[in-house]
C-alpha cells in the first residue's frame, strides 16, 4: 500500500496522469490511495511514499526541464514526479512504469506487458533524472483507426510512447486526444475540395488549364484549380474559413489541405499561372488559406507540403507567417539516412530540405512527414529500419526540425511495429543505438533468454537496410517500393539479387528464433514468436516477388533500349514467375493472420500487382510474337 499524493488537477490530462499511475501500480500488486494536496492549480507533481508515512519526499528541480519534459526522483523515502505541464507529468508516469519493467508493445490490453511479479515486485535504483524530448512535438499522421484496434486504443498507446502530436482524429477521438495530451491536426489532400467541382459547367475559367492555349489547352475539373484567378481566391478563402472556425473551436492546431496526390503536374497553365512552377502554385493556394486564418482571427496554422513535384521550393512566392513547412520525402531511399553522403538519391532530398528551411527562416514549427510506418509505400511489408530512423533523427534535429512525425497506414496488424517503438524511444534518448535498442527490447520480450530475439532483430535490421536501397534510381522516375522501375543501370541487377538473398536470410533468421523458443518462455512470448514467424515468412515471400519483378523490368528496359528478343523473353519469364510467387505471397499473408480483403496488402496483391503483371505479360507477348514473325520472314528472304 502506498500513498499517491498529487497537486490539484487543472486539466483532464493531469487527472488522467494520476489515474494511470494508480492503475499501473495495481498491475504490479501495489494498491495506491490517492490524496489531493492543495497548492497552486498550475502545479503538476506526484509523490509516492509508504502508506501513512510522514517522511517528506522533495520534488526534483525543473531547472533543466523544457517543453513536455519532466523530472524523476527515486529515493529511499519515496518517488517524486514533476513537470511544467500535465502532458509532461503523464510522460513521467509512463517513463516510471517502463523503469518498473512495463513494456508498451502494441495498442490494447494485450499490448501492455506488465513485469512478472511472481518473484517479487520490481525495484528501481535511486537517482534523479531530468528528461527532455529532442523535438518539441512527436507523433503520428493517421493510423488511429487501423484494425484490429480501436481509435481510442491507438491514441492511448501513442500517449504511452510519449508522443504528443496526432493527425487525423475523428470527432469522437478529440476528447481522448485531449485527455492523453495529444495536439491534433486534421485534413490531408483536400485543396481541390475548396473549389466545388460542380462550378465547372458554368465557370470553367476557375479551373486549371491543361497545357497552354497555344498547345490546345483545355480547362479541366480534375485536379487543383486556377490559383491566380481572383474569384478562386475568394471562394477558397471563404470555404477554408468555414472549416477553420469549426476546427479551431474544437482545439485543432492545424488544418491540412494539400494539393492533389499526383506524382507530377495537375497544375494550371493559363496565362496567369504558367510562369508559376508547381511549388509556387501550391504556395499561392497555401497563402490563400493563411489569409483566411488571419481574417478569421483564429490561432490555427497552414501546412505547406514539400512533396512530389513540390519537393523543392519555388523562387517567386514567399512563405506565409501562418504557415509551417511539412517535409514529405516519399520517394527517398530508405536504405540510408537522409544525410548519408554515400547515397546520391538522399543527397538530392537533403538539399531540398536545406532550401525549404531557408524559405521558412523565422517561421516556427517545421514538420516532417516521414514514412517509417507506411505500409502503402512499403507494399504491405513491415521493414525494420533502426539505422535510418536514428540517422534521420540526428539529421532533422540538426536541420532545425521542431515537429518530427511519421505517416502510418495499415498499422501493425500481425505484430508490433518495431519502427514505432524505436522512433518513440529515440525521441528521448540521443545515445540510443540499434544494438542497444535490440538488446533492451529482447530482454523484455524474452526474459531469461533474450539472445535469440536480439540476433533476430539484428538480422531483420540488416535485411531491410539492404533490400530497401534505391540509391541509383533517378529522382525523375515515379517510384516507390511497389512499382519497381525499369532500369539499364547496373544497380538494377544488384538490387534484384539483394531481394532474393535477403528473402533466404530472413527465412533462416525467423526459423532460428522459432527453434530457440521453448516452453520455459512465457506464453505471451511464445505467441509473439508465432506471429513474428508468420510476418517474416510473408515478407520473405514478398521479397521473392520483388526479385522476379525487378529482374523482369531490368530485362524489359534492355529490350526498350534496343537489346533484341532475348531480353524480351527473359523479362516475360521473370514476370510469369513473379505471378506464381505473388500467389505464394498471398497465401503466406493469409497464414500470417492478415485478415483477407480488409488490409492494404490484399488490395495490392489481388488487384494492382496481379493486373499490372498480367498486362505487361500480355503486351510483351504480343510484341514478341510480332517480332518473331518479322524475324522469320527476314530469314526466309521475305517469302511466306
Amino acid at each position: 500500500m502506498v500513498d499517491l499524493l498529487h497537486g490539484k488537477p487543472a486539466t483532464v490530462c493531469q487527472r488522467y496522469a494520476v489515474a494511470e499511475l494508480s492503475r499501473l501500480l495495481g498491475r504490479i500488486g501495489v494498491k495506491a490511495a490517492a490524496h489531493e494536496e492543495g497548492g497552486d492549480s498550475g502545479t503538476v507533481w506526484i509523490v509516492l511514499r509508504a502508506s501513512g508515512s510522514r517522511e517528506r519526499v522533495s520534488l526534483p528541480s525543473l531547472d533543466l526541464v523544457r517543453a513536455d519534459g519532466y523530472a524523476l526522483r527515486v529515493a529511499t523515502s519515496g518517488v517524486a514526479l514533476t513537470a511544467r505541464s500535465a502532458k509532461g507529468l503523464l510522460n513521467a508516469v509512463y517513463d516510471l512504469a517502463e523503469r518498473y519493467g512495463f513494456l508498451f508493445l502494441m495498442p490494447g490490453a494485450e499490448g501492455e506487458w506488465a513485469p512478472d511479479i511472481t518473484a517479487g515486485r520490481p525495484m528501481i535504483e535511486a537517482g534523479d533524472w531530468s528528461c527532455n524530448p529532442r523535438f518539441a512535438h512527436r507523433g503520428v499522421f493517421g493510423g488511429a483507426g487501423t484494425a484490429p484496434y480501436t481509435e481510442e486504443e491507438w491514441l492511448r498507446f501513442h500517449a504511452k510512447l510519449r508522443f504528443n502530436a496526432q493527425a487525423c482524429v475523428s470527432d469522437n477521438g478529440l476528447a481522448v486526444a485531449a485527455e492523453v495530451g495529444l495536439r491534433v491536426e486534421q485534413g490531408g489532400h483536400g485543396m481541390a475540395e475548396l473549389l466545388p467541382r460542380d462550378l465547372f459547367e458554368k465557370h470553367p475559367e476557375l479551373f486549371r488549364l491543361f497545357q497552354p492555349e497555344d498547345f490546345g489547352g483545355k480547362r479541366m475539373p480534375d485536379s487543383n484549380f486556377c490559383g491566380a484567378h481572383p474569384e478562386v481566391r475568394r471562394i477558397v478563402k471563404e470555404n477554408f474559413s468555414k472549416k477553420v472556425r469549426v476546427l479551431s473551436a474544437q482545439g485543432v492546431y492545424a488544418l491540412h489541405a494539400w494539393a492533389d496526390d499526383l506524382p507530377g503536374n495537375g497544375w494550371c497553365m493559363c496565362p496567369k499561372c504558367r510562369a508559376l512552377p508547381a511549388s509556387d502554385q501550391a504556395m499561392l493556394a497555401m497563402k490563400m488559406q493563411a489569409e483566411a486564418i488571419a481574417e478569421a482571427g483564429v490561432s490555427m496554422r497552414v501546412p505547406v507540403i514539400a512533396y512530389h513535384d513540390t519537393m523543392y521550393p519555388g523562387r517567386i512566392l514567399s512563405a506565409p507567417r501562418e504557415g509551417f513547412l511539412l517535409f514529405a520525402p516519399r520517394e527517398r531511399c530508405y536504405g540510408h539516412a537522409l544525410d548519408d553522403p554515400g547515397c546520391p538519391k538522399n543527397r538530392w532530398y537533403f538539399q531540398a530540405l536545406r532550401e525549404w528551411m531557408e524559405k521558412f527562416a523565422g517561421i516556427n514549427d517545421t514538420h516532417t512527414f516521414e514514412y517509417y510506418f507506411d505500409q502503402c509505400l512499403f507494399r504491405g511489408l513491415y521493414p525494420y529500419l533502426p539505422d535510418v530512423i536514428l540517422g534521420d533523427m540526428t539529421a532533422y534535429e540538426r536541420a532545425g526540425i521542431e515537429t518530427h512525425m511519421s505517416l502510418q497506414t495499415a498499422g501493425p496488424i500481425i505484430a508490433p511495429e518495431f519502427n514505432m517503438l524505436l522512433f518513440a524511444r529515440a525521441q528521448w534518448d540521443t545515445a540510443l543505438t540499434p544494438e542497444r535498442f535490440a538488446k533492451e527490447l529482447a530482454a523484455r520480450l524474452a526474459p531469461g533468454d533474450p539472445g535469440p530475439w536480439q540476433a533476430y532483430l539484428d538480422t531483420r535490421r540488416r535485411v531491410f537496410q539492404d533490400a530497401l536501397r534505391v540509391c541509383h534510381h533517378g529522382n525523375d522516375v515515379y517510384f516507390d517500393y511497389r512499382w519497381l522501375p525499369e532500369t539499364t543501370h547496373p544497380f538494377g541487377a544488384e538490387i534484384a539479387r539483394a531481394y532474393a538473398a535477403n528473402a533466404v536470410i530472413l527465412d533462416a533468421a525467423v526459423s532460428a528464433l522459432e527453434r530457440s523458443t521453448g516452453s520455459a518462455q512465457p506464453e505471451r512470448t511464445r505467441m509473439l514468436v508465432a506471429r513474428e514467424a508468420g510476418r517474416a515468412r510473408f515478407e520473405a515471400a514478398e521479397l521473392r516477388v520483388m526479385h522476379k519483378q525487378q529482374e523482369g523490368v531490368n530485362a524489359f528496359a534492355q529490350y526498350l533500349d534496343g537489346g533484341g528478343l532475348e531480353p524480351l523473353r527473359a523479362g516475360l519469364a521473370s514476370f510469369r514467375e513473379a505471378l506464381t510467387l505473388l500467389d505464394l505471397s498471398y497465401k503466406a499473408a493469409q497464414a500470417a493472420g492478415l485478415p483477407d480483403g480488409k488490409t492494404y496488402y490484399y488490395v495490392l496483391n489481388r488487384n494492382w500487382f496481379k493486373k499490372e503483371f498480367e498486362r505487361k505479360i500480355l503486351d510483351y507477348e504480343q510484341a514478341l510474337t510480332k517480332q518473331d514473325v518479322a524475324g522469320w520472314k527476314r530469314s526466309a528472304g521475305g517469302q511466306v
